[in-house]
């Protein structure tokens, strides 16, 4: 399950140009260094518009970038998101793939899916496997937004269809009413 879920946690570093180092100090736990930012910053700190729901608390990493993302109604489930700068429109279609060929050796189920939020149109991959008996899934979300090219990603012990769940309402939450 850890393998997993730090191989989804290095793709995603891998796409962001940031080393996998780099990743797993961003990935790890809150320390007491680390600051916790209320629902109202979202926007300040990451540059999207609305705002997280109650249930998600943002967690700035060593990484201006990067962000964790921690629900504080089950620690099982887990989100990072990163941002970088981009001054070509980054083809969210290929991210996907190169997301999608990094699992071509793996034992997990994809579906990709193409989702509008408010405004803003993200490429998505879904990834699910089993650990044992265990469900492990993931989803990663791929948009450009006031050019940035942002990655979120969530992880937990679930299906495919209840992390898809917390998803969209924590984007409707950042870019409001899912089209």
């Amino acid at each position: 399950m850890k393998q997993f879920i730090w191989a989804l946690v290095t793709i995603v570093g891998t796409l962001s140009n940031v080393s996998a180092k780099s990743i797993e100090t961003a990935a790890k736990p809150a320390e007491p260094q680390e600051q916790y930012a209320p629902a109202q910053s979202w926007t300040e700190i990451t540059g999207l518009p609305g705002q997280l729901s109650d249930n998600w608390e943002l967690i700035e990493t060593d990484i201006s970038t990067i962000w964790l993302l921690k629900n504080q109604d089950d620690a099982n489930l887990l989100g990072r998101i990163s941002a970088q700068q981009v001054e070509d429109s980054v083809q969210l279609t290929d991210e996907v793939d190169s997301i999608a060929e990094s699992f071509q050796y793996q034992s997990a189920t994809l579906q990709r899916r193409t989702e509008t939020y408010g405004d803003v149109t993200t490429e998505q991959l879904e990834v699910s496997t089993k650990d044992g008996n265990q469900d492990v899934s993931g989803i990663f979300v791929l948009l450009n937004y006031e050019s940035k090219f942002y990655t979120l990603l969530l992880t937990s012990h679930y299906d495919i269809a209840r992390l898809e769940q917390h998803k969209n309402k924590l984007m409707n939450g950042i870019f409001l009413a899912k089209k």
